[in-house]
Formats: C-alpha cells, structure tokens, sequence
C-alpha cells in the first residue's frame, strides 16, 4: 500500500528529524549522508529541512513554506559508536518514507525497533579484532609464535579497554589502556627472553586506529561540513596521541631500547 504525503505536526516531523540525525552521526555515518537522509524525509512530508552538525550537538530546522512555520530543535549527541546495521537500517526507512509506503505510526514503529537494534556480542568482537590484529602482524614477517602473542595482546587490550568503557572513564584515557595492555602483554613475553617480537610489538595497537572519524573528518570537509569535519580529525589525531601514549609507557616500564 502507498500512502499520499501526511501533512504531519511540524513538531512530531522535526522530533524523527533529529532522533535519525542522532543516531545517524552518533553511529558511523558522515554528515552528507546525514543530511541527505534529513532532506529526503522532510521533503516527503511537505517541509524544507536546515541543519547544523557539530561534534557534540546538532540543530535542525523545518520551514513550512506553505504558511511560514518554522520549528527549532536542538540535541547533543551522547556517544560515539559504529554500528552500520543501524545506518543501513536508516537508509532503507528513509527510502521507504520518501516512496510513501509507510504511514507515520509505521515509521515511529520502525524508529523504536532499529533504536534497539544492537551490536555484536563483546566476545565476538573480541575474536575478530584479536584475528585482524594477529593477521596484520604477518604483513611484519611475524612467526607463528609472534602471531599467537599478537592475538592475545589485542584480545587483554581489548577486555582493559572496555572494562574501563564500562566504568565511564574518558574515551581518550579508555584508547590509553588499551594500548598500554596490548604492549604490555608483548613486553611480558619478550622479557620471558622468548624472542625479540618486534613483529607482534608493531601491531599490537594496530586494532585501536580510529578510522571511522579520521575517514569521516576527512569527508565531512570535503563535502562542506567543514567545523564537524575538523572536529571528526582532531579527535581521531588525539586517539591516535593517546594510543601512543600507551605505547610508549609501556616501553618505559619494561625497559625497552632500541639499538642503532
């Protein structure tokens, strides 16, 4: 069944507005891809549709050209995640809004149910990043062995990370002991005099690089959104400062040199 374009309150329209932009940009996507969103939906329903992201709030504005009103909102955005199965989700309900197949209670109901939709169990991730981690070690010529240490490496920085996630602690500080224990755990076995690991100490941190924002940084300026955009970078370079942070004090504490 099509439905014809609700004329909705301005309100209950510019409300979905910025629940989608919310968990939009708070889940992976860029600000282009946001916007385009933003804009198809509004169009939809009869409203021209004016934003403003920045990294911690977003203000959306609908104008209703037909009698002038206008209707402000503003919310910040409380976290920062990934998770493409909710920004695929959006995607797909703004194309079934913008071709008319869902009634507006539908597309509430839709909302609910992809705001609950959740991410990968912690020990899959685990698992998985530990293997990516291990498996980049081998582009450094890593042994077998290194490889193993690799993965727990990854697997403990992982488990410190989102202990200290859990416990609330700044994202920067929370990027700091990831670091700090995945290079632990390899000084650990090389100090065991098992071998050097210079292969498995090169990628042990590789899980941690923050590519989502500094590839979504670099987007959003190119495509115009310049303050989010410098925003999304400065915040992946600090990620990027702080792994490195971690890196090092653990070189620190285990007493590791390099020789020239």
């Amino acid at each position: 069944m099509t439905y014809q374009p609700e004329k909705q309150n301005i309100k209950l329209v510019g409300a979905l507005l910025t629940d989608i932009a919310v968990l939009l940009l708070s889940n992976g996507a860029n600000s282009t891809r946001t916007s385009r969103n933003l804009h198809r939906i509004a169009a939809h329903f009869g409203y021209s549709v004016e934003h403003f992201f920045s990294h911690s709030a977003i203000v959306i504005t609908l104008h209703n050209t037909s009698d002038g009103d206008i209707f402000t909102k503003t919310r910040s955005i409380p976290h920062y995640a990934v998770n493409y199965s909710i920004v695929s989700e959006i995607s797909i309900l703004s194309w079934k809004i913008a071709d008319g197949k869902l009634s507006f209670s539908e597309i509430e109901s839709e909302m609910r149910r992809i705001q609950n939709i959740k991410s990968y169990p912690e020990w899959v991730k685990i698992l998985f990043v530990s293997l990516a981690t291990a498996a980049l070690s081998k582009m450094f010529d890593a042994t077998p062995l290194e490889f193993l240490v690799c993965f727990l490496a990854a697997a403990l920085g992982f488990l410190g990370r989102l202990l200290f996630i859990k416990k609330k602690f700044n994202v920067y500080i929370c990027f700091l002991v990831g670091a700090l224990v995945s290079t632990s755990v390899v000084n650990v076995f090389r100090i065991l005099g098992m071998q050097d690991f210079h292969a498995a100490l090169t990628a042990c941190v590789l899980w941690l690089i923050p590519g989502v924002p500094l590839i979504n940084g670099f987007l959003d300026i190119v495509s115009g959104h310049i303050i989010n955009g410098w925003a999304k970078v400065a915040m992946g370079f600090m990620l990027v400062f702080m792994i490195a942070v971690g890196f090092y004090i653990s070189l620190f504490m285990f007493g590791y040199g390099y020789t020239v």
